[in-house]
């Protein structure tokens, strides 16, 4: 596996190619057959252990999660457009009338 700083595009068409890998026979699998493998929490007899384990566990988890949101386009998140435009934005009123008119040179 290469290793880079560089973007790395994921595609309507990779998703589509992972989302029919993780429908086949296969692919059903391998979820559940990561989730066996995720580190398993200790007693809390050592708070400083069960502290590293419960960060590694959630990792995994985030990992397992970031694997199936792969093979689904993530909506954009809406815009906000807010029903109270700025009072200084001319364009959002059309009253006709300039807080900064243009100037006219004499």
């Amino acid at each position: 596996m290469e290793i880079t700083n560089e973007f790395l595009a994921w595609s309507s068409d990779d998703e589509a190619k992972w989302n029919n890998f993780l429908n086949s026979e296969t692919g059903r699998r391998l979820i559940p057959k990561l989730a066996e493998s995720a580190p398993a929490l200790l007693d809390g007899g050592h708070a400083n252990k069960t502290l590293v384990r419960n960060g590694e566990l959630r990792g995994f988890q985030i990992a397992l999660r970031e694997l199936i949101n792969l093979s689904h386009a993530q909506p954009l998140p809406p815009q906000h457009i807010s029903p109270y435009p700025a009072l200084e934005d001319d364009k959002s009123w059309s009253d006709g009338e300039k807080l900064d008119p243009p100037q006219k040179d004499n």
